[in-house]
């Protein structure tokens, strides 16, 4: 250095010596003027995943999270499994933080090795350099400044590390701290169809929330409650949007929002998408597949249209979460509201790719149900016979049982086998899985070691078999699952997969524990859940999940709505609806939820017409170029549809409508409208499948609708009066069956429209009402009135 000085100092501060002040300052010993136009520091926590041990991972590593947005910046580290305290680091007065960068692959000492190594961080309180120079590597998101000094002036900064309890306690901190506590619902990701409840505090006091110029946000002032001062905000325009909180006299804090289009208009573009422009129609034995789709080049990825680069096998091979969870997305989206076509399209996947390639082994004549990996180039018998790849089962197996809920639910819908056929299909597969892959493998024992994306349908497939009289197969099953559940339930932490630390299994081991009783596993598998993903006020971070690599160039992968099936369900079976805890958890799960709708295409990602529906693997919000560098970003957006599919149909599952009383906010619907008229909540649905409902405030009264769905809800505040306004799913004729959980105690009057009623008993569990009546059209409103 010459011309200028840099110190800095670190001292105990707060009470009992709590906290360390960090204390950075610039002073120009020049008798010029100086410019300093990057001003930046790395970060090095230990996060140097070790593969082969999975406590030293979840108990000694860290994993980051932070908040590049001015003034009101923060980054704040926990330990995987969730359990507090946290570190976070927040800027003094004076100090803000605008821009963030990393090292990559091949980029010196400290660069990026996957998967152990997200590579070493920098921060930038300047950056007008820094951001030019890796304008492609790094995204910028914010101004760049610099800093200029006179002759013999100096500038000090200052940031301070404190400590968080909780996730609840980590906004007193902020607020303590003198930055903004920003608390936003029902996410960053925001439908068109919704606007979005900002709720705001700052110990200097706010001054104004503004949206970005010329993107027509509407910002809508709502007073204050506990402490916040709350907005509305409604946005017009699809994509990314920044929102502006003025504060204590001058400073700022960056939110980014991100719009998309209503959930059940997405839901539908991409289901017409998969079965149009994403099947494969051909001579070849791919035939049926549903194969990526390229937004770049505005086309299939096919074997024989194949445009290069990485593993050509896995990536137009029909196979893994690429190929199989497309099939899982659309027939669960034809299990709440079936269409014939796209009926069709699945039985034909079924009959040409499953049947007659992908699961074409036969020994004896008779088909095993092993899964090769994927086609290869070969027709008639595939070059690569391998069938150890467990992870393919368990999306096939979904498939199959939602052909058999299909066919079961909806007679004027054809399908090509009967629903049993498709019952015994699944659990063949299943049985495949756990009986057939000969050991030992690349992966290891997966299907009896390892939680596998999907497992959620054991539970599920257990209950067919039985309804259906096949005692044997659920019991041949059941005895599969007890032996997994017995290895999962002897480690410590047994999330293992194939990368060095992973969220792929928390659902699997989730379904287990709740399966067979362990508690204990089930909060752990949350808690570590919820330690994976962001609650920062960036659209890209809140909600996400990251895995291996860190925060950095993975976010709303599939995992990122998987993961919110399981924290949701994790809320109504287990937690307590009271304390600061619960409205936090609620808040990163539905977040996550609306998260990973943005990854489908409504034009915010390729506005041409031949894209419009199609899917990004995943939002990589450090830009650049990809880390799978012959896949082309579209501004961030992976240009291939890859395998988020597989967190569509995780969503599908976790879609509901969630009444809560928020501690901030007080009383709100994730995922819908509701209001409290004279002492009954009406509810209006808009999770995009409006077929269930929770009230978290009223005893997590439950309600699900199947073969029609709801308009509007009306629900006592008493639970002893519901009504409901019933919408057709189907062409003609419907029969709905009504499912009511935590109904109070008694006989209640169930009728249609006022007229004729039969009576049912509720002894406060569950409650469901078989065909409630044959029906045609809509409007028809459901009552359940207490005798």
């Amino acid at each position: 250095m010459r011309d200028f000085t840099l110190t800095q100092a670190y001292a105990l501060a707060g009470a009992g010596g709590n906290q360390l002040a960090w204390t950075i300052r610039l002073k120009n010993t020049s008798a010029e003027r100086l410019e300093f136009q990057d001003l930046g520091f790395p970060l090095l926590m230990n996060a140097w995943w070790n593969g082969g041990n999975q406590k030293g991972i979840y108990e000694q590593n860290v994993g980051r999270h932070s908040f590049v947005g001015k003034d009101g910046s923060y980054i704040y580290w926990q330990r995987p499994n969730g359990v507090g305290p946290f570190l976070v680091m927040v800027p003094n007065a004076g100090t803000s933080l605008e821009f963030k960068n990393k090292a990559r692959y091949n980029e010196g000492p400290f660069a990026e090795q996957d998967p152990s190594w997200e590579g070493v961080v920098e921060y930038f309180i300047h950056s007008k350099n820094i951001s030019v120079e890796r304008a492609t590597k790094t995204a910028k998101y914010l101004p760049a400044t610099s800093l200029i000094l006179e002759p013999g002036a100096e500038r000090t900064y200052g940031f301070t590390f404190r400590w968080a309890a909780d996730y609840a306690n980590l906004r007193n901190v902020l607020y303590d701290a003198g930055v903004v506590d920003a608390v936003s619902l029902p996410g960053m990701v925001v439908p068109q169809d919704t606007k979005a409840t900002l709720a705001v505090r700052a110990k200097g006091g706010i001054q104004q929330v503004g949206g970005e110029s010329g993107k027509n946000i509407t910002v809508t002032a709502r007073g204050t409650r506990k402490g916040y001062t709350l907005y509305d905000l409604a946005f017009p325009g699809l994509g990314a949007h920044q929102v502006t909180v003025r504060y204590d006299n001058g400073r700022q804090s960056v939110l980014q929002y991100y719009s998309v289009k209503p959930i059940e208009e997405l839901v539908t573009a991409h289901a017409t998408f998969l079965a149009t422009k994403q099947q494969a129609r051909t001579a070849r034995g791919y035939n049926g597949a549903y194969l990526q789709w390229d937004m770049s080049r505005r086309k299939q990825i096919t074997w024989d249209d194949y445009p290069g680069g990485g593993w050509k096998e896995w990536m137009a091979g029909g196979s893994d979460d690429l190929g199989l969870a497309p099939a899982a997305f659309l027939s669960e989206k034809n299990v709440s509201a079936p269409n014939q076509n796209k009926v069709a399209s699945l039985d034909y996947y079924i009959e040409h790719f499953l049947l007659g390639y992908l699961q074409g082994r036969t020994e004896n004549g008779t088909r095993t149900y092993q899964v090769y990996r994927w086609y290869d180039g070969q027709d008639g018998t595939p070059k690569d016979q391998g069938v150890w790849r467990a992870y393919n089962y368990v999306h096939i197996a979904n498939t199959y049982l939602n052909l058999y809920k299909i066919a079961k639910r909806y007679p004027h819908i054809t399908t090509r086998l009967t629903a049993t056929e498709y019952l015994l299909m699944g659990y063949r597969t299943l049985e495949a899985m756990f009986t057939k892959i000969p050991q030992p493998t690349p992966i290891g024992d997966a299907a009896h070691d390892l939680g596998l994306m999907g497992e959620l349908l054991h539970p599920d497939m257990l209950a067919r078999l039985r309804e259906e009289g096949r005692s044997a197969e659920a019991q041949r099953l059941d005895g599969f699952l007890q032996g997994k559940r017995d290895k999962i339930f002897a480690q410590e932490y047994p999330f293992a997969s194939e990368m060095s630390i992973d969220t792929t299994g928390f659902e699997a081991c989730y379904t287990l524990a709740k399966m067979y009783g362990n508690t204990a596993l089930a909060a752990k598998v949350t808690r570590a859940s919820l330690a994976a993903r962001g609650n920062q006020p960036l659209w890209y971070f809140y909600g996400s999940d990251n895995r291996h690599m860190g925060e950095s160039w993975w976010n709303l992968g599939y995992e990122c709505q998987l993961g919110a099936w399981q924290q949701q369900d994790y809320l109504y079976s287990y937690a307590t609806t009271s304390g600061g805890e619960f409205d936090e958890m609620m808040r990163s799960t539905y977040g996550a939820y609306l998260a990973g709708w943005a990854n489908i295409n409504a034009g915010q990602i390729s506005a041409d017409a031949a894209n419009i529906g199609a899917a990004s693997w995943q939002f990589q919000s450090e830009k650049g170029t990809c880390n799978y560098n012959w896949i082309p970003l579209l501004d961030g957006w992976w240009a291939w549809s890859g395998e988020a599919d597989l967190g569509f149909w995780g969503a599908l599952r976790a879609a509901t409508v969630n009444v809560v009383e928020d501690r901030i906010v007080g009383l709100y619907a994730y995922g819908g409208e509701v209001t409290e008229q004279n002492g009954t909540y009406v509810i209006t649905p808009k999770d995009g499948v409006r077929q269930r409902l929770a009230l978290y405030n009223k005893g997590k009264f439950g309600l699900q609708i199947d073969k029609a769905r709801f308009t509007r809800a009306q629900v006592s505040a008493d639970l002893r009066d519901i009504r409901v306004t019933l919408q057709s799913v189907v062409t003609g004729s419907y029969s709905p069956d009504i499912t009511l959980r935590n109904l109070p105690a008694g006989t209640y009057q169930v009728s249609v429209n006022g007229g004729a009623s039969r009576s049912v008993v509720s002894n406060g569990g569950e409650v469901v009402v078989k065909d409630v009546r044959t029906l045609t059209g809509n409007g028809h409103v459901v009552r359940v009135v207490a005798m």
